[in-house]
């Protein structure tokens, strides 16, 4: 009995290793995807503005239209003197959007529009 309390013991700690080692994996747009191009100085955007940049800067395709997304809704977020937009694919089916299936990205940008992050699926 002391030996299968032990193999069990060995099963469920490699178990808890494994599943330490497999957490998630942040993976961010660079270049001109998140682009640091506006001076400290510039004028403060709006939540609009926050979401018009965040727009511009997810691939070109990620709100559609095409076969799969109608479009991206869009919550902009003011937090710590920066922005976090939430954009959310949605397909259009019977003239509702479901959301269920579709891709999503977050976009962070300082208080004048510089990106500081572009994540996408996060």
């Amino acid at each position: 009995m002391r030996g299968g309390r032990a193999g069990l013991a060995a099963v469920a700690a490699a178990l808890c290793a494994s599943a330490a080692l497999a957490g998630p994996v942040l993976v961010t747009r660079e270049g001109a995807f998140c682009p640091r191009d506006r001076p400290a100085t510039a004028p403060r955007i709006t939540a609009d503005q926050a979401v018009e940049r965040a727009r511009a800067l997810l691939p070109a395709d990620f709100c559609g239209p095409n076969w799969y997304v109608s479009g991206c809704d869009f919550d902009p977020e003011s937090a710590f003197d920066t922005w976090r937009v939430f954009a959310q694919q949605y397909k259009l089916v019977n003239g509702e959007k479901e959301f269920r299936g579709r891709d999503h990205s977050y976009v962070v940008l300082d208080a004048v529009g510089n990106c500081l992050a572009n994540m996408p699926g996060t």
